[in-house]
């Protein structure tokens, strides 16, 4: 439902677009490999313009990996589940409403997973 301010209505514009879903069936060596799958990441954001302020990551003992990116426009984030073939993947970009999806089909293309679950395409608006 749209803000009262004032007794106007304000309907706000989509600013935004989140990404978010879990790709199952990955080819091992991304995630056995972190520096591959984070040179993958980093050259897709890279070839989409993003601008990264900071990147932070985990691997975890005995297995997974968690990769975060600090971006202008907002945020990558990227967990690893190695013991079922999986990687979670979530982007959000306020640089307007269909900005993530490309990089997103990007990086689709790139994992080859054989299965997509739980995907959600959502365009934010500010209340």
């Amino acid at each position: 439902m749209p803000k009262k301010i004032n007794n106007l209505q304000y309907k706000s514009p989509v600013v935004g677009q989140e990404i978010s879903c879990v790709l199952k069936g990955i080819d091992k060596s991304y995630l056995s490999n972190n520096k591959k799958l984070d040179s993958l990441i980093i050259k897709i954001l890279k070839e989409e313009k993003f601008n990264i302020c900071d990147v932070s990551s985990y691997s975890f003992k005995p297995r997974g990996y968690t990769l975060l990116v600090l971006l202008k426009e907002s945020h990558l984030a990227l967990h690893t589940y190695p013991e079922y073939d999986s990687v979670y993947f979530s982007i959000y970009s306020c640089r307007g409403p269909n900005d993530s999806l490309e990089t997103f089909e990007k990086v689709k293309k790139a994992l080859n997973p054989k299965e997509l679950i739980h995907y959600t395409n959502n365009k934010i608006k500010v209340l």
